[in-house]
């Protein structure tokens, strides 16, 4: 596979933006996305504030059903409208073709591809009056795409269900007090007073949290309509369909007052309204904690769930994550290799069900590596200096990892 596009700029050192596909022999492409020539190393220079608006971030890589192409999101920052952008782009696993699929001004991310591989569903606020995201779907043989939800706490996250019917959307509730511009003018209306009656009141980048709440909703997308699956004083975050499409598992933090802890856990619940969530884990630090970014992940069988248990409260951030499985049917829990002291991250099982492929950090890299879930044994599957953010696992062994080094940015 081949190189496609130009490189962006070359830094001396810094933090950087990666990105890299893997076959299953570690073959790379490496997909530059920016503007300008590649610098030649005589003209290296100090990096300077205009630099940052020319870099294009890389995120979310996704494998089309068929292994032939990769989808990602690429974001950079507008200075002049002093607000990020980001689009959905796709490249063939050839390295051969790249199409730019959104060019809206609003923010297009999180790209996946439906089970068939007809489609291609992302999250935009685009023509949206409250400007909250919404899950839009563009099919693949061609057309503009189309919005699929309307919900005005917006979409937070969403996964297709393996038969491609429904979608699990995580969904904010809608702000009470949000003013209704099909009613009222909106523009004169007088701010109400902020009144804090929580815990946990504030969060960066979100701004005081009230007392909204991240909830479950099945969305079926033949009548286009969606069905709360969870509700309550609590946050329900990272859905997981299990294979057979009849449950779904979640990470939420429950109990009297889940401000004032860690404990997230990891439930089951049927995919159908009116069902009660099941819980799986009652380990005393988090399960899964959604700052991690990795889901509960389902064995190909169904029977077994993995995911990724911290450590207890009182350590709370310094604790190592390990690679936990429990059964689905419930059951106790068990660490796959608890001797492993390297921080693991982002879960995704083999097809064989046999081994998780995840990330591991040791000094100062994070690499991807292989654990076996009988015996534990840990085998790296890239090896150097490097940072793996993210990675997809395709058919046929294929795998697209998000990679870089401290002297590369990011790439596919």
């Amino acid at each position: 596979m081949r190189a496609v596009g130009v490189r962006a700029i070359h830094f001396p050192s810094g933090k950087t933006m990666r990105r890299l596909a893997v076959v299953a022999s570690i073959v790379t492409v490496l997909i530059f996305i920016g503007a300008g020539a590649q610098v030649r190393s005589a003209d290296k220079r100090l990096l300077v504030v205009d630099d940052m608006f020319e870099i294009r971030d890389v995120n979310d890589p996704q494998i089309a059903p068929d292994g032939n192409w990769v989808a990602y999101s690429v974001s950079k920052l507008n200075l002049k409208d002093e607000k990020g952008d980001s689009d959905v782009w796709m490249t063939s696993w050839d390295g051969a073709k790249t199409i730019r699929l959104t060019t809206s001004k609003e923010r297009e991310t999180t790209p996946r591809f439906s089970p068939d591989g007809k489609y291609l569903a992302f999250l935009s606020s685009r023509d949206y009056p409250s400007e909250t995201d919404q899950v839009w779907i563009l099919n693949r043989a061609g057309g503009e795409a189309e919005r699929l939800t309307d919900l005005k706490g917006g979409v937070e996250d969403y996964v297709w269900s393996p038969d491609g019917a429904r979608l699990a959307l995580v969904v904010l509730d809608p702000d009470p007090e949000a003013c209704d511009e099909e009613k009222e003018k909106c523009d004169d209306k007088t701010p109400k007073p902020i009144v804090v009656d929580r815990y946990k009141f504030k969060q960066d980048e979100v701004g005081y949290l009230g007392k909204r709440r991240d909830h479950l909703v099945l969305f079926d997308l033949a009548t286009r309509k969606g069905e709360p699956l969870t509700s309550g004083g609590y946050d329900d975050l990272l859905p997981s369909w299990s294979p057979d499409g009849k449950s779904i598992a979640f990470v939420s933090k429950r109990g009297k007052e889940p401000d004032r802890g860690d404990n997230w856990d990891i439930f089951v619940i049927e995919a159908k309204t009116g069902a009660a969530p099941r819980q799986l884990t009652t380990f005393e630090g988090a399960d899964d904690e959604p700052d991690w970014n990795t889901r509960p992940a389902w064995s190909p069988d169904g029977k077994q769930i993995a995911y990724l248990q911290g450590g207890p409260q009182k350590l709370i951030y310094y604790a190592v994550p390990k690679l936990a499985i429990v059964p689905a049917a419930g059951g106790a829990p068990r660490l796959v290799a608890p001797a492993l002291d390297r921080t693991t991250g982002l879960l995704r099982w083999s097809s064989d069900g046999t081994s998780i492929v995840c990330t591991l950090e040791e000094d100062g890299s994070v690499y991807l590596a292989k654990i076996q879930t009988a015996s534990g044994k840990v085998d790296r599957l890239l090896t150097g200096p490097r940072t793996v953010s993210d990675f997809a696992i395709g058919p046929g062994g294929k795998i697209a990892v998000l990679q870089g080094t401290s002297q590369q940015p990011d790439e596919v």
